[in-house]
């Protein structure tokens, strides 16, 4: 009689936390976990620039390390990250495209192969409320880098929108529609130097 009495007190245990984690899908153990199974993203975009214009597109998001974000017109801009590497191409330019090293862009933070919120020391802040979460994230080894804020949303945790701010303190906010998880994309849409090759061959 005393065993099952003691054995009672964690069965409740257990059926209030099985209810709370069932109730609560914005929990940040749930949405670090969609961060790291997010390996492969494509969604259309628009986009609010620091200085209040607006643009849009499609994005691809590979991880680790490689994303593309293609712009309609009038801007026509191909913006791709690989090998390390954020390189803009504007179609009205050269051939050749203006480079920066990616690891000192807090994009590069979505990038990571592992995107563990709970044990990488990158969070920053969370916020909860009902159907939403918003996370900031900062490279705590780098944090004069920048910080990107992230926003999911929907009936389970799903990134809808995120905001880059820069070392100069300035934001860019990208708002995701229509995302699609596709098993495979082609590593050649990510390649900066396919990229030169087909551009040197236009003109």
């Amino acid at each position: 009689m005393i065993k099952n009495f003691l054995k009672l007190p964690l069965f409740v245990v257990f059926l209030t936390t099985a209810s709370i984690l069932k109730a609560d899908p914005y929990s940040l153990a749930n949405i670090s976990q969609y961060l790291k199974n997010l390996k492969i993203l494509k969604a259309d975009f628009s986009q609010i620039n620091a200085d209040g214009t607006i643009s849009s597109g499609t994005i691809l998001i590979k991880r680790p390390g490689r994303m593309r974000f293609e712009y309609y017109r009038p801007d026509k801009t191909l913006v791709l990250v690989s090998a390390g590497a954020l390189a803009i191409f504007d179609p009205k330019g050269d051939d050749a495209p203006i480079t920066y090293p990616i690891k000192n862009n807090p994009i590069s933070l979505i990038l990571k192969g592992e995107l563990d919120l709970l044990n990488s020391g990158i969070l920053e802040n969370y916020k909860m409320s009902t159907g939403q979460a918003v996370v900031k994230i900062r490279d705590p080894e780098k944090p004069e880098h920048g910080s990107v804020e992230l926003v999911f949303t929907g009936p389970k945790p799903e990134l809808e929108k995120f905001t880059v701010q820069n070392e100069n303190g300035l934001s860019t906010s990208i708002t995701l529609e229509d995302i699609e998880y596709p098993e495979k994309i082609n590593d050649t849409l990510f390649s900066i130097q396919l990229e030169i090759n087909k551009s040197k061959r236009k003109n």
